[in-house]
């Protein structure tokens, strides 16, 4: 029985797609106007820039606007998902799996998960998912945030060795 049955993070064939989706459909979940009261209750605040909701997540700084949405961690990587041309970058580049990037993309899996898992406890599993009823993604069609984020983390486990 394989432990990634859902595929490797080392293919970016399986892998890269998915981040790229959920990176998107998080996006404009995150960045509807009505959206913005929900976020505020979990611990986003107003950023200096206009339109931002910025919050810090172990370590990373996470800013969300109608146009980026941004993780980074000053002096070591970023990863910036911009809604105009549906680009997922790290450090201004294409994303591309390092271990630098997986480190993030661990950690961006974990704020996602605890806020969509925030959202269903406050207001119940329907409204969580009707939320996503309201969201429109370009060609795509919108995934369960929830569901992906469990679905990508489990890509991302390393199997275990046993020890003697």
């Amino acid at each position: 029985m394989a432990l990634l049955p859902l595929g490797d993070p080392g293919d970016p064939e399986s892998f890269l797609p998915r981040v790229e989706a959920l990176l998107e459909t998080t996006h404009a979940l995150w960045s509807a106007p009505e959206e913005r009261r929900r976020m505020r209750a979990f611990g986003f605040r107003p950023a200096v820039e206009q339109g931002v909701l910025k919050r810090e997540w172990h370590g990373l700084g996470v800013r969300i606007s109608t146009a980026v949405f941004r993780v980074s961690q000053p002096g070591v990587a970023e990863i910036v998902y911009r809604a105009g041309d549906r680009a997922v970058l790290l450090n201004d580049e294409p994303f591309t799996l390092t271990d630098a990037s997986l480190h993030f993309v661990r950690t961006l899996l974990d704020l996602i998960e605890g806020y969509e898992r925030w959202v269903e406890v406050r207001e119940g599993r329907q409204a969580r998912l009707n939320r996503h009823s309201q969201i429109t993604t370009y060609d795509r069609p919108a995934v369960n945030v929830l569901a992906e984020t469990r679905r990508l983390q489990r890509m991302l486990q390393v199997p275990r060795t046993k020890t003697s």
